[in-house]
């Protein structure tokens, strides 16, 4: 009997029973997406630095090094397991040349190296360590899209030739968040180009389970071994590979939270109308002396079917699209063998969904608890019900606003050539680098000098990169990354303070900051140029390179100290940068535009955000057209006999239909404008707090204008107006009689 009148109940009311299991479908899909994307990436990922055997702690370095002294440290230290020292052969990127494409614009430092002995292994597409012959090349994985590569394709280093056999996943490097990439190749090819090269260091240590980097690390420092260079943790390097595709997945599950919430509205809402048409019957069950349990539970297992259906819809639709959303995980990290923890972490997701519906709708039920039979067989009609209806209209359009707002905004901020604020760069037009050569510092001062003779050079800065021994408040020594330089022609963005300008002030990024546990005004002691000086911090900034962990002074330190030298330069007329970079990329330093600098860093993060804003603004329309013409039937039909009455008053159709489309047009524009406010502020703040855990303090959006005023509007209204139109529709079909004779 139960699932007579059930069914017979979704037969007569079609349209709300399938908009019913279209939002719980779509609650449930975005959430099960969410939860198979991280866990497909968190179980690749994890998947490939297991087999590879990712080292806890590496310290980069440049130049010479007695691997005697590393030797007794490791034997002296309990935590450490195993150790090695891995080659590094980095090459000018002028030089190398990818299936006929230069690397000469590349923001990665390129090098070659040969398989690991004993961990920290590069691994092939079926993440097996592959065996090199000579005058073969395994190219990074990240490289194969990007240029369009294929087995058997060439790369050229200077005038020797290599056959590409295959690419390979680098688990320390293969983000492209990271600034270096590993080319694998035969020993025997390695020793033959070292001249085409400068030969860099990645010292590496395996930890016993248990040990705490930080304690390692602090005792690598106080025997002052090797450490030219950037020292890199398991954690830093398990978070840049995840960084990529866990920003979408974020952008994902915000969208998902989002709809969920639409999802509870309308839900609720269609729920009120079923219920204030079914007041007589509701009042005969109570009449016949029907319990209100028994009208609850009748009503409710509807809803329970529906939520069946909605949520297996959901499950099935996030399965078809998470195989092209986690392509490029995939690809990068391989395949995860996390298939039933995804499968049961979706279902979770699905009958979390479904559950907090299902309440929403048994606290909507008990409103049948006070209708007496009385009420409920002689309605009185609220006023308020309209007004109700166009308010949901305005917050569905707020809600889709929003969803299609954030994923966008934060497309352009990342995209953006001012990001680079966030990277602890200042905002210049380009980029020189200069990492390899006998002599940096005197590279460095010949391009400088030829700067200051170029009239077309606006205003340049010039930065080295030095490792400098810290002693903290606790007598404990660290090494910091330091940039030594004029950091007040292209600032970063600071979160506190002001750059350093006195030789006796510091500025740190913010994650170093929290490290250090220090802040503006303390006091840290830097020795520089063999002598101890005391430096006040002076601001804390935004930096998400380098894992986040640099400082800044305006100080210089003696050559042997300094790593790396950037130049940084404005030119007075942009049109022209394309020869002009060409001209200095032959002086010995890679050159780079800022745009692109940007771009390369961040390239397979936009395709993903480009992927996600796209599935978002189509869920948006999908969902404002739905709402909007639903509810705007329904409001029709609510007032048939008062449209009657005007129709025999001598209103035409289109008058009537006029109100009621101006009506709704503006509860959707109120919605818009509500959703963008909304979306640049609150957006604005969530994004913030991830990125701030990144090192990227004081987070703004970078926004396109001509988007947030003219293109998201223009969609949601649009998509509005044809769902208004479609809405009162109904409006034709009403007679001028119908006020008279009744509608039973």
């Amino acid at each position: 009997m139960l699932k007579k009148l059930i069914w017979n109940d979704v037969r007569q009311n079609k349209l709300l029973s399938t908009t019913t299991v279209f939002f719980m479908a779509v609650s449930a899909m975005m959430l099960a997406l969410t939860a198979l994307l991280f866990s497909s990436l968190l179980g690749s990922v994890n998947g490939l630095m297991e087999q590879a055997q990712t080292p806890d702690l590496v310290q980069m370095h440049t130049g010479a090094l007695d691997e005697q002294e590393i030797a007794q440290f490791a034997g002296e230290r309990q935590e450490i397991s195993q150790w090695q020292i891995c080659r590094f052969l980095n090459l000018d990127n002028s030089e190398i040349t990818l299936g006929g494409h230069s690397l000469l614009d590349s923001t990665q430092d390129n090098g070659l190296c040969i398989q690991s002995e004993r961990f920290d292994y590069l691994l092939d597409m079926d993440n097996n360590r592959p065996g090199v012959l000579s005058g073969q090349v395994y190219v990074p994985i990240c490289y194969r899209t990007r240029y369009d590569l294929n087995i058997g394709d060439t790369m050229r280093v200077g005038s020797e030739t290599f056959t590409v056999a295959g690419f390979l996943r680098d688990a320390q490097m293969n983000s492209m968040m990271a600034s270096s990439k590993r080319f694998l190749v035969s020993e025997w090819d390695y020793e033959r180009l070292k001249p085409c090269g400068e030969e860099e260091y990645l010292i590496e240590f395996l930890l016993k389970d248990g040990a705490d980097t930080n304690t390692v690390s602090a005792a690598y420092t106080r025997q002052r071994l090797p450490a030219d260079g950037p020292a890199i943790t398991k954690p830093l390097i398990r978070m840049m590979n995840a960084l990529s595709d866990g920003t979408t997945i974020f952008v994902i599950f915000l969208a998902a939270v989002v709809m969920l919430l639409v999802s509870l509205l309308c839900i609720r809402f269609i729920l009120s109308i079923r219920m204030e048409r079914d007041k007589r019957e509701v009042g005969m069950l109570k009449a016949l002396g029907i319990g209100r349990g028994e009208i609850k539970r009748l009503y409710f297992s509807k809803y329970i079917l529906f939520s069946v259906c909605g949520g297996l819809l959901g499950l099935g639709a996030s399965a078809i699209l998470q195989g092209s959303l986690e392509q490029q995980i995939r690809e990068l990290y391989g395949a995860s063998d996390t298939g039933a923890q995804a499968a049961v972490l979706a279902l979770c997701a699905v009958a979390a969904a479904e559950v907090l519906i299902l309440l929403s709708v048994w606290h909507s039920l008990k409103k049948t608890d006070w209708l007496s039979a009385l009420s409920a067989l002689f309605p009185v009609r609220e006023q308020k019900q309209n007004r109700r209806r166009y308010l949901l209209i305005g917050s569905v359009a707020a809600a889709c606003t929003f969803l299609m707002l954030l994923p966008q905004n934060l497309y352009s901020t990342l995209s953006s050539p001012t990001f680079v604020t966030y990277m602890g760069i200042g905002n210049a037009d380009i980029r020189m680098d200069i990492r390899q050569g006998a002599d940096i510092s005197l590279t460095t001062a010949r391009l400088a000098a030829a700067l200051e003779q170029d009239g077309q050079v606006e205003r340049y800065a010039v930065l080295q990169t030095g490792s400098l021994p810290a002693v903290l408040s606790d007598g404990t020594t660290c090494n910091l990354i330091v940039e030594m330089g004029d950091h007040t022609i292209f600032p970063v963005r600071y979160s506190e303070g002001t750059p350093p300008v006195l030789d006796n002030e510091i500025a740190l990024s913010s994650l170093n900051a929290k490290e250090l546990g220090l802040s503006v005004g303390d006091t840290l002691q830097l020795r520089i140029n063999g002598a101890e000086t005391r430096c006040s911090v002076c601001g804390i900034y935004s930096d998400i390179t380098n894992g986040g962990k640099t400082a800044k002074i305006s100080s210089s330190a003696n050559n042997s100290s300094v790593i790396w030298s950037v130049l940084y330069i404005s030119l007075k007329d942009r049109s022209a940068s394309a020869r002009w970079m060409e001209a200095y990329s032959q002086m010995g330093a890679d050159v780079t535009d800022i745009e692109n600098y940007v771009r390369d860093t961040y390239g397979p993060t936009l395709v993903q955000l480009g992927l996600a804003s796209r599935g978002a603004t189509l869920i948006a329309v999908l969902v404002a057209f739905v709402v909007t013409m639903l509810f705007l039937r329904l409001i029709v039909e609510r007032n048939r006999d008062a449209i009657s009455l005007q129709k025999a008053l001598g209103f035409t159709s289109r008058d009537i239909g006029r109100a009621y489309c101006l009506k709704g047009f503006l509860s959707a524009a109120a919605g818009v404008i509500s959703g963008l406010a909304l979306g640049s502020l609150l957006g604005e703040s969530l994004c913030g707090l991830v990125l701030k855990s990144l090192g990227a303090d004081s987070f703004r959006f970078i926004i396109r204008w001509e988007i947030l005023l003219v293109g998201i509007p223009a969609i949601i209204l649009g998509t509005t107006i044809l769902a208004v139109l479609m809405g009162t529709a109904e409006v034709q079909s009403v007679k001028a009689y119908e006020c008279c004779t009744g509608r039973e």
